[in-house]
């Protein structure tokens, strides 16, 4: 089935995946980085400025990609990302140290990604079907959490002591994705033969993305997203808290475990299942049909985070990590390739931008949850994920029930 998806999608995902492990070297640290140079309070309102501004690139990206084209934006992209790391590797150097400077560059590095995810995004869908999308979405999703598991414990090892060679890897990774990049990437969508100023302006954006916005079968088919993700989010909010607050100091083959130690091996073998399962799944995937699969993903998924928002007890809560990983497994790829559906096709880097903003909003959502969870308890909030879980099951369905927008 690999060597049936279109270069674009093999090249895309291998490109990818050097990506995603070169950044995972660096930048899951580098609020530790800033609390060193300046204070947590700093370092927490530079995390938040780089979240709002990765959101607006996205969303200006997504714009520019339908206008001039996927392989274009995507050079662009990779070209910056190179200035970018030379300035982080420059401003990190034994000759030189400026965390400001660094910063700087981050925020440029996140402009890259708004270039990028949009384009990239757009392409795969451009040059992919019905019948391969959920295999190719498994696929990138198993690339996507393999490159990062490696990123983050080599960086995790080296980040305090060795951050320059470090660096110096994510610049040649780089120099490397951009000219893969440049040589194999060919164009799949066709860019405005003439362009006027008004179109890349904010009026352009603003007629790009009324049609979005308009559209009612994708918008609520969005909001589902947006409440699977703030489940999983939970882990990083109520349930760390819950863990570490709750769980019983026990040993797992005489290593001690206290509540965090106990969200950490969870977290360690959810990320293990989906990177030996995906392939398999992957494949059992081609025949089923994409909505009912879609369903059980999205009820395993939430009901193992609820467990884990109610256990303290070892063997329940990896119990709950198998569940809600085989729910990850099924959900993730079967998501993706109906949403591909709903995109249109004048339109699909500014629908994908989006749906980008998901992953922000679900954060929201968890956060919400975790300030009125002292309020409701651990059955309460095993009660508001599976109605999370429902809701979302419900929206995503309903929103294929209304007309198809034009």
């Amino acid at each position: 089935m690999w060597q049936e998806l279109h270069p674009n999608i093999r090249k895309r995902i291998m490109i990818q995946f050097l990506s995603r492990f070169g950044s995972s070297l660096i930048f899951p640290f580098m609020a530790i980085y800033f609390t060193q140079a300046y204070s947590a309070k700093i370092a927490g309102v530079l995390v938040m400025i780089n979240v709002v501004v990765s959101f607006l690139a996205g969303i200006y990206g997504g714009h520019l990609t339908d206008l001039i084209g996927r392989r274009k934006m995507l050079v662009a992209g990779e070209l910056l990302k190179v200035g970018t790391t030379a300035g982080i590797l420059l401003a990190n150097s034994p000759w030189w140290q400026a965390p400001a400077f660094t910063f700087a560059m981050m925020l440029l590095q996140n402009l890259a990604s708004g270039l990028i995810n949009p384009a990239s995004e757009a392409m795969l869908v451009d040059v992919s079907n019905e019948k391969n999308r959920s295999f190719m979405y498994a696929i990138s999703y198993w690339a996507s959490n393999l490159s990062l598991m490696l990123g983050i414990m080599v960086g995790g090892w080296f980040f305090e002591e060795h951050l320059f060679p470090l660096i110096s890897g994510l610049m040649i990774i780089n120099l490397l994705t951009t000219a893969l990049t440049y040589r194999f990437i060919q164009e799949t969508h066709a860019p405005e033969k003439k362009l006027s100023q008004s179109r890349l302006g904010l009026k352009g954006v603003w007629q790009s993305y009324r049609q979005v916005c308009l559209d009612q079968r994708f918008f609520w088919f969005t909001v589902s997203g947006v409440l699977i993700l703030g489940i999983e989010y939970q882990r990083n909010n109520y349930i760390s808290v819950h863990l570490s607050q709750n769980f019983l100091a026990t040993t797992f083959f005489n290593l001690p475990l206290n509540g965090v130690k106990m969200l950490s091996l969870s977290t360690t073998l959810n990320t293990l299942l989906v990177v030996l399962l995906t392939a398999p799944i992957a494949q059992w995937l081609i025949s089923k049909k994409i909505m009912p699969t879609f369903k059980i993903g999205v009820a395993l998924f939430a009901s193992g985070f609820a467990l884990l928002a109610f256990s303290l007890n070892f063997w329940f809560i990896l119990g709950a990590t198998i569940v809600l990983s085989l729910g990850e497994l099924l959900y993730v790829p079967t998501r993706q390739a109906k949403l591909a559906e709903l995109v249109a096709e004048n339109n699909r880097g500014a629908y994908l931008a989006v749906n980008g903003t998901i992953f922000q909003l679900g954060k929201l959502v968890a956060a919400s949850m975790l300030i009125f969870s002292p309020y409701v308890g651990r059955i309460g909030m095993l009660i508001a994920i599976l109605l999370l879980g429902i809701c979302a099951i419900s929206l995503a369905t309903f929103s294929l029930t209304l007309t198809k927008n034009k």
